[in-house]
């Protein structure tokens, strides 16, 4: 009775004006924590190589992060739909803003490997989020909220990776870096005290005086009722798998074929950055005509477009020829993932949200992890291209997934 309360009146301050109360909070402390990663989240592949690692071992590394993320989704859904979406959101944001210190002063890869390995454990909190971010939202406009949040959350990236490129232009590609990863720290902790101060639990939920958090029953169930689960939803995360897995191919990669195939400094790389991180405003009209028009066909729409435009990648061999490109990426692209939470949120019950939420994680993390290593394994043993051609077969097979299997509800969940 309390959490549908809680939920009756969350939604009757948001229906009018969704940014207020704790979406506003979620903004700004992610464009804050988004300004001070976007410092070195463009170079981390460039740092890692410098310091002595591969490509392969580069996709390794991020692939144990992917597991291990995706271990800590289905432990954060567990805790977000029985003991709350605040608590473990402040211990993530504290826990995480600690290991750019750590990277800044580390000269080894394999050091360097195995701290990103154990920072993925943060991401415990994921399913936090998304929940408390349905919980605020009224169903119909989750989409453009959910754009809108992810446009305020990403402005900070439009100049963070050119200040990045110019601390690196400046001091050097392993003192840039690690000059950054100081910055990063210290924003990070600020991002973390916002959340402390200011978020709201959305979970009203009466909490037992003996945790019985360790009953196997419960992780087992993370699993299990997925079972029964709308034939819609199942489609709709085995199309994000996909997507995901295309993702995990190439996303290391980008900035390491731009800098051995194309021959781009990290200094020309930056605004290349900045400006994909600028075009996500399109997510807010995208999100529009996504409640307008339907999630769906908005979601398909942007896999078929976006999927041949890893090939025009490969292509390229200027600057302009990879901006342009690496534009039409983010045009074509952005418009799937606030469509994709929107509809997963009108098929999910609220009591099941921060579980749905885990098990979509999940398999997409699972479905990312083998896709940087694939990648990682082309990039360096057969041919750097390749993984950008298997980018466009896993989207088009997303699409398929999308057409044959998703229909949206008549009905939406609140």
């Amino acid at each position: 009775m309390k959490e549908a309360i809680s939920a009756r009146n969350q939604h009757s301050q948001s229906g009018s004006n969704f940014l207020q109360g704790n979406i506003a909070v979620i903004a700004v402390s992610s464009a804050v924590r988004g300004f001070g990663g976007g410092l070195i989240s463009a170079y981390v592949s460039l740092y890692f190589v410098e310091l002595g690692g591969s490509p392969l071992a580069l996709g390794l590394m991020t692939a144990l992060a992917s597991v291990i993320g995706s271990v800590m989704f289905v432990l954060g859904g567990i805790v977000a739909d029985y003991y709350g979406r605040r608590r473990v959101m402040i211990v993530s944001a504290f826990y995480s803003a600690f290991f750019p210190l750590l990277y800044a002063v580390i000269q080894d890869w394999r050091l360097f490997a195995a701290l990103s390995v154990v920072a993925a454990v943060g991401s415990i909190s994921n399913p936090a989020v998304h929940a408390l971010v349905i919980d605020s939202l009224s169903p119909d406009k989750r989409t453009t909220g959910i754009a809108s949040l992810q446009v305020i959350s990403s402005l900070p990236l439009t100049v963070a990776p050119i200040m990045g490129g110019l601390l690196i232009q400046n001091y050097g590609l392993l003192n840039g870096f690690r000059l950054a990863c100081i910055y990063t720290a210290a924003i990070s902790f600020i991002s973390a005290f916002i959340i402390l101060l200011f978020l709201k639990e959305t979970l009203r939920r009466e909490i037992p005086t003996k945790s019985n958090f360790s009953n196997r029953g419960r992780l087992k169930d993370v699993i299990e009722f997925a079972r029964p689960l709308p034939t819609s939803l199942k489609g709709l995360m085995l199309s994000y798998a996909l997507v995901a897995f295309a993702n995990g191919v190439v996303g290391p990669y980008y900035i390491l074929y731009a800098s051995s195939i194309i021959g781009l400094t990290p200094i020309e790389w930056a605004p290349i950055a900045s400006l994909q991180s600028l075009g996500v405003a399109l997510k807010i009209p995208g999100g529009w005509f996504s409640d307008k028009f339907g999630k769906r066909k908005i979601m398909i729409l942007s896999v078929l477009t976006c999927a041949p435009c890893t090939i025009l990648f490969t292509l390229s061999r200027s600057f302009f020829q990879a901006l342009t490109v690496a534009l039409l990426l983010i045009v074509t692209g952005i418009y799937y993932a606030p469509a994709y939470e929107a509809l997963q949120a009108d098929l999910t019950p609220r009591k099941m949200r921060g579980r749905i939420a885990a098990l979509w994680r999940l398999s997409s993390g699972l479905a990312t992890a083998p896709g940087m290593l694939v990648g990682g394994f082309l990039f360096q043993a057969v041919d750097p291209a390749l993984p950008f051609y298997l980018f466009t077969v896993a989207e088009v097979m997303a699409a398929f997934f999308l057409i044959k299997f998703v229909r949206e509800p008549e009905k939406k969940e609140i």
